[in-house]
């Protein structure tokens, strides 16, 4: 049984404790990085995603599995299926003046979000040598001048080395690309702001029409 100033203190530190952890936990970033290596025979690629010490990945070395990580370490390993046709969800039946009127309205949405995520969107390091090759002398060097032009223009740090084949048709070299999100846990507050209120607010159609009371 505490003192009533003892429980007192407690509550505060208690609510001390979970501010800071909260705090804390809104400030950290998410990070996303893709790396891929292709050779003259093997194409192999890696997408993670993490969120502190905590990521999740996928890997493709032909085939594709996921792994869950700790401190950049496996903890285990999972399965992917492949994707089958038996599901697939085709939108045949569904006239096509209504599928440019739901796609119209979400046009604003997107403009909305995008530019919030490009606030939110950093670009760590971005690495890529690779070799390539158009199999005509005239478009290899137009692809290359084209390369060499938007290299500058990167942001954050970057280190490509383009290498150019002006006689065989040639794509080989290794990427890789860290990208984080700065606060993402803001930004995910805010897309479902903008992105909820359209869900609720869809017409209801009856028979390819919409129904007069959302009109």
């Amino acid at each position: 049984m505490f003192h009533p100033a003892g429980d007192l203190v407690v509550t505060v530190g208690i609510i001390l404790f979970l501010f800071i952890f909260l705090r804390f936990l809104y400030t950290i970033p998410l990070k996303i990085s893709l790396s891929a290596i292709r050779g003259s025979s093997r194409l192999c690629g890696e997408s993670e995603v993490g969120l502190g010490q905590f990521s999740i990945a996928v890997l493709y070395d032909g085939t594709l599995f996921g792994e869950m990580r700790i401190g950049g370490r496996r903890l285990f390993s999972f399965s992917i299926p492949k994707t089958g046709e038996e599901g697939a969800n085709t939108d045949e039946g569904k006239p096509e003046a209504e599928s440019i009127r739901s796609g119209m309205r979400w046009i604003p949405v997107i403009v909305q979000g995008s530019r919030r995520i490009i606030r939110h969107f950093r670009i760590d390091t971005l690495t890529c040598h690779a070799r390539i090759g158009c199999g005509d002398p005239c478009t290899t060097g137009m692809v290359y001048g084209y390369i060499q032009a938007i290299i500058p223009l990167l942001p954050g740090e970057h280190d490509i080395c383009i290498v150019p084949d002006f006689y065989d048709p040639v794509l080989e070299g290794h990427v890789r690309l860290d990208t984080r999100f700065v606060y993402p846990f803001a930004l995910l507050v805010y897309l479902s702001r903008i992105i909820i209120p359209e869900v609720l607010n869809k017409p209801v159609l009856s028979g390819g029409r919409i129904d007069a009371e959302y009109i």
